[in-house]
């Protein structure tokens, strides 16, 4: 018999998971607190069994010792850098909702960098006019003779009253 969670797993085996983890982590360490770092090793801790795990917020407020609030604001972040998935569950037996599965997400440093949609395309703006030709450069006016860039050395004064 399965268990419905290895429905969920998104890696082969525990050492993948862990790998995936710090990469995660590595990848964000200027954006993940403290306690973001913690609920992050608390899935990954209860996803050691099945790949995915069934926690309810109190779950993860007792083991790390932070508030509902914190660890909901942990989860928002892990989910928004795409570190985790949080999937709804609704209850089979009582039709309502439970625990949420959470689910850690390969790291994929592919898919982080930005394309460019129109790499090749120029915008139509009247900002990217191209000077024309009548039209003076702006350093023509303000030339100035580069050799001579040290200020002139001013007569020496006498340090002496009198």
């Amino acid at each position: 018999m399965t268990h419905y969670l290895q429905n969920y797993a998104r890696f082969n085996s525990i050492e993948e998971m862990d790998d995936a983890a710090a990469k995660h982590c590595a990848f964000h360490r200027y954006e993940l607190n403290n306690s973001d770092q913690l609920v992050l090793d608390v899935i990954r801790r209860y996803s050691v069994k099945y790949g995915a795990a069934h926690l309810k917020h109190a779950t993860i407020e007792t083991a790390i010792g932070k508030s509902n609030a914190t660890v909901r604001r942990a989860i928002r972040k892990l989910e928004q850098l795409c570190i985790i998935q949080r999937l709804h569950y609704v209850r089979p037996v009582m039709s309502g909702l439970g625990a949420n599965i959470y689910i850690i997400l390969p790291f994929d440093d592919q898919g982080r960098t930005s394309s460019r949609k129109e790499a090749d395309n120029p915008h139509d703006d009247e900002v990217n006019e191209p000077i024309s030709e009548n039209e003076p450069l702006f350093l023509k006016s303000s030339i100035k003779d580069l050799t001579n860039t040290s200020p002139m050395e001013s007569k020496k004064l006498s340090t002496s009253l009198l």
